[in-house]
């Protein structure tokens, strides 16, 4: 399996494994609501007092903040996470002449050719090798902005939205 398959199998895995995760709490989260709503309907056929629901937790501007935050260090982390894989997928190849006169004379003495078309054959299998070993490309670092993107315009909202406070309060 080579190196290029190896990466895109680990992000198949991942991508499954978060995939699995988020499935698992949302059904977790269902069932809790589900239960909820039954123990309700029970209490209501009983003629008993509805139990009471949970208390929202009380909001304020700084959620924003924290999802500004969260947004854009995920953006930064997948942005650097994948430079560095793109990185280091790249390989380049390039063999010193004196290795490649080396290996063209032992493809002529094995093959029994003139050390010309040796050399074709080594420099045809060199430019093979180096296309074939490519990897990554670094523009899919980009993909990372995105999120980064999403948490600044957080952060720029809840700090309009503070702005706009002070300013009423003056």
């Amino acid at each position: 399996m080579s190196n290029t398959g190896f990466q895109f199998g680990l992000i198949v895995v991942i991508f499954a494994s978060v995939l699995i995760v988020v499935v698992v709490l949302l059904f977790l989260r269902y069932r809790k609501q589900q239960m909820a709503h039954q123990e309700r309907l029970a209490a209501l056929e009983k003629g008993a007092a509805i139990p009471p629901g949970a208390a929202p937790a009380p909001w304020s501007p700084r959620v924003y903040l924290l999802r500004g935050l969260i947004w854009s260090f995920t953006g930064a982390a997948l942005t650097i996470a994948l430079l560095l894989s793109a990185l280091g997928s790249n390989r380049h190849y390039h063999e010193s002449a004196e290795f490649l006169a080396m290996r063209a004379r032992n493809v002529s003495q094995n093959l029994q050719i003139p050390i010309e078309q040796a050399r074709e054959i080594v420099e045809k299998d060199e430019a093979a090798r180096a296309a074939e070993d490519r990897g990554m490309p670094a523009a899919i670092a980009l993909f990372g902005l995105i999120p980064l993107g999403v948490g600044l315009a957080y952060i720029v909202f809840y700090r309009s939205g503070e702005s706009q406070t002070v300013n009423s309060r003056a």
